[in-house]
């Protein structure tokens, strides 16, 4: 027992030597500031590997470091790994489309790559760095910043993350307009808005915000702006957030025909239940497989027996987690297709599945019998529609509204049951599709006793 005490104390001296040596050798480095480093390295939670990934199509290079999380909870972290390595997937594919219809003469390199920006055992804030160069001139810089909480694997917006300033939208954007006006800075003002989906990191002393792409050839600004703490009215508190209810992985099929290009992204859900999983998949993935094999046919139809590469047909299918907890997934699906002409058209389908039953829920599944839910929810979107108009006279007759149908398209989101209308169906194509938030104050009193407690 001595000798190997007496092994151990060797073996602490030689260590604090080296220390010493290292602080010396350094006069910028304080003794206090390389124990915390230390400490905080002891302490992580997260480790994080890499998949190095090359492509090469043509005149497209792409050079990619994969990040994969590796935490305590391995629910959690398939979750998060899926996340980011479907987002990354998505971008690389898009590329590649864009390379084989558009055929550039401009050689194209991709690198993607991966960095921490915070971890402190609860959350985990990982940026993707996309940076692509077209030819010897052009360059675009993007990044996508992902805020993870680690309980439960779901990500942290930025209407979250300021849960307690309900005006930080206000707020963000009268400290970035000040900061514009103050430096002269010659931007886009067009490219600052603040919403849920505004990016956002976790810095010291505060947040960055930042609109892609936050560099380019085309300016000479960068499009990030470093917000201290001060500005809030109420202490960022730590998030606390629901578990996830599923696990979403993804099957990418990437078609290439003489009719067609396609990129079809199809969630796979993973749960518990073996009855509900099959469920859904089946829907889900025969939905879009029809869709694909609709758009070939009318591909073929169209452009003949004898078809020109640049008149392919475009169908591409995409998704997004909307809800993902209290019992509720909340998936919305994209289809478009582009077949020449202007724009190509796109239509979101929801699937609004109860994860204790396994059903698809209808808008009125969520409302009590006789209860006016459509009366209520008419009244809110008028009153969404006269608010834009307000604070912009362009709106004015934009909106052909006349009521919500008996199961209008809607997903869930937070607190919010999320009505949304197909293309033309009550503005022009140029607003988009229309999606109106009906926050659950507004309708807790005539929803479902069973639904009540999933808008959180």
């Amino acid at each position: 027992m001595k000798s190997t005490k007496n092994i151990g104390y060797i073996i602490l001296t030689i260590a604090l030597a080296f220390l010493i040596i290292s602080i010396s050798s350094s006069s910028n480095l304080k003794i206090k500031d390389i124990i915390q480093a230390n400490i905080s390295q002891g302490l992580r939670t997260v480790k994080i590997t890499e998949e190095k990934i090359k492509i090469d199509d043509r005149k497209l290079s792409i050079s990619i470091k994969m990040p994969e999380i590796h935490c305590q909870d391995e629910e959690v972290q398939r979750y998060i790994n899926s996340y980011i390595r479907k987002n990354i997937n998505e971008f690389i594919n898009t590329q590649r489309q864009n390379m084989e219809l558009k055929d550039s003469k401009e050689n194209i390199d991709v690198s993607i790559n991966y960095g921490v920006a915070f971890e402190d055992g609860n959350l985990l804030n990982v940026i993707i760095y996309k940076n692509t160069n077209v030819g010897k001139k052009d360059f675009r810089l993007e990044k996508e910043s992902y805020i993870f909480d680690l309980k439960t694997g779901q990500r942290i917006y930025l209407d979250h993350f300021l849960k307690d300033n309900k005006d930080y939208q206000e707020v963000l954007s009268k400290y970035i307009y000040d900061y514009i006006k103050k430096h002269n800075l010659k931007v886009d003002k067009s490219k600052i808005k603040i919403n849920k989906n505004t990016n956002y990191i976790i810095s010291d002393g505060g947040i960055i915000i930042y609109f892609n792409p936050y560099r380019s050839s085309k300016t000479n600004e960068i499009y990030e702006f470093k917000v201290p703490i001060e500005i809030f009215k109420n202490k960022i508190r730590t998030v606390g957030t629901n578990r996830i209810v599923a696990n979403v992985d993804t099957q990418t099929l990437t078609k290439n025909t003489d009719y067609i290009n396609s990129i079809i992204n199809i969630p796979i859900i993973i749960t518990s239940n073996k009855d509900i999983e099959k469920y859904i998949n089946d829907k889900i993935r025969n939905d879009i497989m029809n869709f694909y094999n609709q758009a070939q046919q009318e591909a073929k139809e169209y452009l003949g027996k004898i078809p020109s590469k640049d008149e392919k047909f475009v169908a591409n299918v995409n998704y997004e987690v909307k809800k993902n907890s209290d019992n509720v997934l909340s998936i919305i699906v994209r289809y478009y297709k582009y077949s020449g002409g202007a724009h190509g058209y796109y239509e979101d389908v929801s699937y609004n599945l109860d994860m204790i039953n396994g059903k698809l829920l209808q808008l009125n599944d969520l409302f009590k019998q006789n209860s006016g839910y459509k009366k209520v929810i008419d009244s809110e979107i008028r009153k969404q529609i006269e608010s834009i108009i307000k604070n912009d006279k362009e709106y004015k007759d934009v909106y052909q509204f006349e009521g919500i149908k008996p199961n209008n398209k809607f997903y869930i989101q937070d607190d919010n049951i999320v009505i949304y209308f197909d293309l033309y169906e009550i503005a022009p194509y140029a607003a988009g599709q229309p999606e109106f938030f009906i926050n659950s104050n507004v309708i807790n009193h005539i929803l479902k006793d069973q639904y009540v407690n999933i808008f959180k």
